[in-house]
């Protein structure tokens, strides 16, 4: 495989081996990569210290190493008061601020000027409940459970009469855990359209991932605005299709982040911001 070396236009050599009793052909299929998108991956959490930016770009299509860090980008969140938080670039493509102290109810807006063009997203800081208790439950091998051991699980309340939207995440001794999976837009997202207000026992929103006694595992809830959850459902439809007749087929997923110097030079990724509630337990022996 061979690409150019040009950042906005690169070529994907395809041999495609025709055999044939006579001879072999060598096929070269040409790909156009498109234009290097900014790639926005943003948090704003209540409930954490310092708040993150993290920016790459797309890479080539033939490309196999990790996408390309965005650095030198003048990053600041403010929000509806007037306050403003300018990010330092810590490592590479990474920026950060310890002084922006999320508020519940909060407007936040993101801005970002990379190569010369203006980003902007703007997110609302959503409230949601405590998880109550993590505990683990060992699941027997089974054609729905998949592999026997240990999985999380998490008890929490939901609010009565306000309409909340959750994202979980899963961290083992340190790695996030993230399954491409159809079922994931079921468990790992969730809207409490049916159950407001309810009592949650034993929901296990990683229920195909197992853990080992001894392993350190947290598990966060991210309350989220109907929007992301939205955009979360549609990535997660994207990629993991089911192979079903009925699958969503593939389509540009939009995200919240615009470039006001260029639309058409859109950003990839999401602009968050949510409390955030997290549990932390080990993983005892069966």
């Amino acid at each position: 495989m061979t690409s150019s070396h040009h950042p906005y236009l690169g070529r994907l050599a395809v041999s495609v081996l025709l055999l044939t009793s006579a001879c072999t052909r060598v096929v070269d299929i040409e790909v156009e990569e498109g234009p290097r998108l900014l790639v926005v991956d943003a948090r704003l959490e209540h409930g954490e210290a310092v708040q993150r930016v993290r920016l790459t770009t797309t890479d080539a299509f033939s490309s196999d190493t990790a996408p390309p860090r965005a650095t030198g980008a003048v990053v600041e969140l403010s929000d509806e008061l007037g306050s403003n938080y300018l990010l330092t670039e810590q490592t590479p493509g990474e920026y950060r601020t310890p002084d922006l102290v999320p508020r519940l109810g909060g407007i936040y807006t993101l801005r970002i000027r990379y190569e010369g063009e203006q980003y902007e997203a703007v997110a609302p800081l959503v409230a949601g409940p405590p998880i109550d208790s993590l505990y683990f439950e060992y699941v027997e091998k089974g054609i729905a459970q998949g592999d026997s051991g240990f999985r999380a699980v998490i008890d929490y309340s939901d609010p009565a009469g306000v309409e909340n939207w959750y994202l979980w995440e899963l961290y083992v001794n340190g790695v996030r855990r993230v399954s491409i999976d159809p079922g994931n837009r079921f468990r790992v997202i969730s809207s409490d359209e049916f159950y407001d207000g309810g009592r949650v026992v034993g929901y296990q929103p990683f229920d195909e991932e197992v853990v080992e006694p001894g392993d350190l595992v947290t598990l966060r809830q991210v309350a989220i605005p109907e929007q992301a959850f939205r955009y979360w459902f549609t990535l997660f439809e994207q990629t993991a299709p089911n192979g079903g007749p009925f699958s969503t087929p593939p389509s540009s997923l939009r995200g919240n982040v615009a470039n006001l110097t260029n639309p058409e030079h859109r950003a990839l990724g999401y602009f968050l911001a949510g409390q955030v509630s997290q549990r932390t337990a080990t993983v005892p022996e069966r």
